[in-house]
């Protein structure tokens, strides 16, 4: 088998599914090298300077994403999103699927060890968002990272720490595919220490459900419970 070969068409698909194209391959090959390799080499180059680039900007990418997909989520949900959005094992899956495992190369102390650990595959992974950064700046950057973005977001509900209604409708139709839900006040009425609202949430234009409530906000979180129910009753149907 001819390595080289089977190399270069690998780093082929890899290109391929992070939607990006190198203009410099060097900098591709360098995120994939880990100090073990290319301290028994003699090499000067590996990734651990990538690692820390891409690390910085992996934070920026998502916590913008989730600025503007979540628009309902404050700042501790927010920040726990991003957590989870960032940490090693979310890294590590990305890695895995875009076939790092077998690209990184380690030094033989770490293959004889146990290979590529996943925290292995996720250091590779953030290398390789500063290997795009470097290599395009930053609006392609952007670009892997909604990629990177979306792929957890189509196999987890993202901020899965917040409970209350109107973060689960968010995620709800978020995982759907749908724009934010929209509250509207219908009525209000009562006296102004106590007044009474009802509320309609819209998604993409069509009602998805309404709600009554002392307060504005209750009367929203009735109508966001209302619109989940309408969509597991929906769901339901589908399976």
């Amino acid at each position: 088998m001819d390595y080289d070969a089977w190399f270069r068409g690998e780093l082929e698909k890899l290109q391929q599914r992070l939607g990006y194209r190198f203009k410099n391959p060097s900098l591709l090959n360098s995120a994939l090298v880990h100090s073990s390799y290319a301290n028994e080499k003699g090499l000067t180059g590996h990734n651990e300077r990538m690692e820390f680039l891409g690390d910085a900007a992996l934070e920026l990418g998502v916590s913008r994403f989730l600025y503007e997909e979540f628009p309902d989520f404050d700042e501790g949900a927010l920040t726990r999103a991003r957590a989870a959005l960032v940490c090693g094992k979310s890294l590590a899956e990305w890695g895995t699927e875009l076939g790092l495992p077998k690209l990184l190369r380690t030094g033989n102390s770490l293959e004889q060890d146990d290979g590529c650990r996943p925290s292995l595959c996720a250091d590779a992974a953030e290398a390789l968002f500063g290997a795009v950064f470097l290599d395009g700046g930053y609006y392609p950057l952007m670009e892997v990272i909604k990629t990177y973005f979306m792929f957890h977001s189509t196999r987890k509900p993202i901020g899965g720490g917040a409970t209350d209604p109107k973060s689960s409708l968010q995620m709800a139709a978020h995982e759907k595919g749908l724009p934010c839900p929209v509250y509207e006040i219908i009525s209000a009425s009562g006296p102004a220490h106590c007044p009474w609202f009802s509320v309609r949430v819209t998604i993409g234009g069509v009602e998805a459900g309404k709600g009554k409530g002392t307060g504005k906000k209750a009367a929203e979180f009735a109508a966001a419970e209302d619109a989940l129910l309408n969509f597991l009753q929906e769901t339901t149907k589908e399976k």
